[in-house]
């Protein structure tokens, strides 16, 4: 996850201080996501075969891939719609691609410049992540779809945050917008009836 790196380098900012300023992320305003509530459980949950990947400015980043897959697998098993499944027999497929298109340079100087002022100087940092997913069902019918949504990072202190949006960790807020979008698609897929009822 392209966040933590950006921590890091805060952190490696005032290193020399010794000091590590304190970081919150916040979920930008988008457009309303579902929430598992308005999913409609099946009594047994489909099987499915889940692919990720985590990229940065469209390049793949294996390194941030297995917390994506975590968190969709996670997410799926959390609507009562989907089960992951290992098994190489299961026909059905859900495919993640998850891009965050951030300025790396100025991310990196606005991190070292926060360290440097030990926070005093603080600055928000945008993750703008695309969720590109897709869902093949078991005679290979494919859908697909995309959303956006925003993590803001605010690094020290007196910076400008969203209002009403409650502040937590770069993990908690990561885990939110992946849940969120996974859910969406999982709506999208039961109200467009390519989902049905075993």
């Amino acid at each position: 996850m392209n966040t933590i790196l950006k921590l890091a380098l805060a952190c490696a900012g005032a290193a020399s201080l010794s000091a590590c300023i304190s970081t919150q992320s916040y979920v930008g305003p988008a457009s309303p996501m579902a929430s598992t509530t308005a999913l409609r459980s099946l009594s047994q949950p489909i099987p499915v075969k889940v692919n990720t990947q985590f990229q940065v400015n469209g390049k793949a980043s294996p390194a941030g891939t297995p917390s994506l897959q975590a968190q969709v697998e996670s997410a799926l098993r959390s609507s009562g719609v989907f089960t992951p499944s290992q098994d190489p027999a299961t026909a059905a497929s859900i495919t993640v691609t998850v891009n965050d298109t951030v300025d790396l340079q100025a991310a990196h100087k606005k991190g070292f410049h926060a360290g440097l002022t030990l926070g005093s100087s603080g600055t928000v940092i945008p993750d703008n992540y695309t969720y590109t997913a897709s869902y093949a069902n078991s005679a290979g019918e494919p859908y697909q779809a995309s959303y956006k949504q925003d993590i803001l990072t605010a690094i020290g202190s007196n910076v400008q945050v969203p209002v009403g949006v409650k502040a937590t960790t770069p993990g908690d807020a990561f885990h939110r917008v992946i849940l969120d979008m996974t859910t969406q698609f999982v709506q999208d897929l039961q109200t467009k009836g390519l989902v049905a009822e075993r």
